[in-house]
């Protein structure tokens, strides 16, 4: 027999790369696809008659119910960069929705990728394709859903802005809150920072440059801060923006920029009346009615910058305990933060109105959860000074997420009711009641939330009283209503 002969002129390199394991796929310089693995194929549901010569983002489009999103944006703005510079780029996270074929009912399936996109060069040196290997890490993504929700929720009640910024290609994706700030509709901005930064007033610009590249040269975690301000596209209005974040860089070292932004416009034009005011020497009590209102605003301020920093900081931790701690301390300081934010909203700083408060925070708390409605609120019309309003806060906080958390397991449902109401001359009850498990060790743990309860109740000279039954349980702490002299 006479030995076979290897004739690479017959070898179909067309069939190996398409036999390969890994999920690739190729793109000439027009964007448009000239191969893909079959492993690619499987990872996004679609067939080569489907896909090969087209356009990336025709072969791929938009989902029409996620419309106004900016990932298509930033896939492109990748890809040229990559034929821009000759180097391979590896993206931040993208939601990219994938069609499903039309015998499984048409429509989109959600997706998460992390693509990256390597050159091939010619032998001039020059870009003639492009592999992308997706990195498709939806099932990731989908496991720290609940943690993104609970960080969308924080950032929605402080009114935050979220931002993530790679200046190695301008890309710069954001919430439409960073939107409405500059004036633009949801991604009306499009994939860059460009925009954005030409809309920064000229004396604030170079500082915000200057930020930006020592960020460059920092490691991994550095925190970023950066004060500048905007004039709205859209009203003409110049804002005040508070930027903070951290850095953060990829597998091969490339630094990206994560944080949030708080309009501090209104801080500024209360600092202008201030100045005013002291300058016109006002009356004593008016001064002391601004300087409370200025405080409270402040301190307001200082904790939603607190839930935000532990909110980025619990989207790193892996370990559930851990997590679920962060969670609590999360839930504390927003609960003591919404106690000032609605003393600077007041005529009035130095007392809270209780049903307005408590209506709101039990909202706050029941927000993410499937017992939004069976959560009910009776406060009679009582104004308390905000030292004794904070320790109800707290005590309300722990009291309504336990209930929340423990008394109806397995997903069932049942009433919970918060009151506050006057009692025996001038003593209040503050109560929270169910009808579920009752307690035992597993289901009402007896661990720092209930220490914290008798804590704050001491603090305002009240004492607490449990009653806990077959069909349900009940936590009650009685105070006065002034503290003794």
């Amino acid at each position: 027999m006479k030995p076979m002969i290897f004739d690479p002129d017959a070898t179909d390199h067309a069939a190996i790369f398409a036999g390969l394991p890994q999920p690739f796929l190729v793109l000439d310089t027009a964007l448009t696809i000239v191969a893909a693995t079959d492993a690619y194929l499987r990872t996004t549901d679609r067939t080569r008659e489907d896909i090969v010569g087209r356009h990336i983002l025709e072969a791929f489009p938009e989902n029409p119910e996620e419309a106004g999103t900016v990932e298509q944006g930033p896939l492109e703005v990748s890809l040229r960069h990559v034929l821009r510079t000759g180097e391979s780029h590896e993206m931040a996270v993208i939601q990219y929705d994938i069609p499903r074929p039309q015998s499984e009912g048409g429509g989109f399936s959600q997706r998460y990728w992390t693509p990256v996109h390597t050159p091939v060069k010619g032998a001039d040196g020059a870009v003639r394709y492009i592999v992308q290997d997706p990195m498709d890490v939806t099932e990731s993504v989908q496991r720290t859903r609940e943690a993104d929700a609970r960080l969308r929720v924080a950032l929605h009640a402080a009114d935050l802005g979220s931002w993530e910024y790679e200046p190695e290609t301008d890309i710069w994706r954001r919430n439409a809150t960073v939107d409405a700030f500059f004036g633009f509709g949801p991604g009306e901005g499009g994939p860059v920072a460009a925009p954005f930064f030409a809309l920064m007033h000229p004396d604030d610009l170079p500082v915000v440059n200057k930020a930006v590249q020592d960020a460059l040269d920092s490691p991994d975690q550095t925190r970023v801060r950066f004060d500048y301000r905007v004039v709205d596209r859209a009203t003409g209005e110049t804002r005040h923006l508070a930027s903070r974040g951290e850095v953060l860089r990829t597998s091969n070292g490339k630094p990206r920029l994560i944080g949030v932004i708080m309009d501090v416009s209104a801080d500024r034009e209360r600092e202008t009346a201030l100045a005013e005011a002291v300058k016109a020497q006002e009356s004593l009590l008016d001064q002391k009615d601004l300087l409370l209102a200025e405080v409270n605003h402040r301190v307001k301020n200082s904790l939603q910058l607190v839930v935000s920093a532990l909110s980025l900081q619990a989207r790193r931790l892996r370990d559930p305990g851990s997590k679920e701690a962060f969670e609590q301390a999360i839930s504390r300081v927003r609960a003591i933060t919404s106690v000032h934010e609605r003393l600077y909203r007041t005529e009035n700083p130095l007392v809270v109105d209780m049903a307005d408060y408590l209506e709101g925070l039990c909202a706050d708390l029941a927000a993410n959860t499937e017992q939004r409605e069976d959560l009910r609120v009776e406060v009679e019309p009582l104004h308390l000074k905000t030292e004794r309003a904070i320790p109800i806060a707290l005590i309300v906080n722990e009291l309504v997420t336990n209930s929340l958390k423990y008394a109806y397991p397995d997903g069932r449902h049942g009433p919970i009711l918060l009151s506050l109401r006057r009692i025996d001359g001038d003593m209040i009850e503050l109560a929270v009641a169910d009808e579920g498990v009752g307690t035992t060790s597993q289901t009402r743990p007896d661990g720092l939330g209930t220490r914290l309860v008798k804590t704050m109740a001491a603090q305002i000279e009240g004492y607490v009283e449990a009653q806990s039954e077959t069909g349900g349980y009940r936590t009650a702490v009685v105070f006065p209503k002034d503290a003794s002299l």
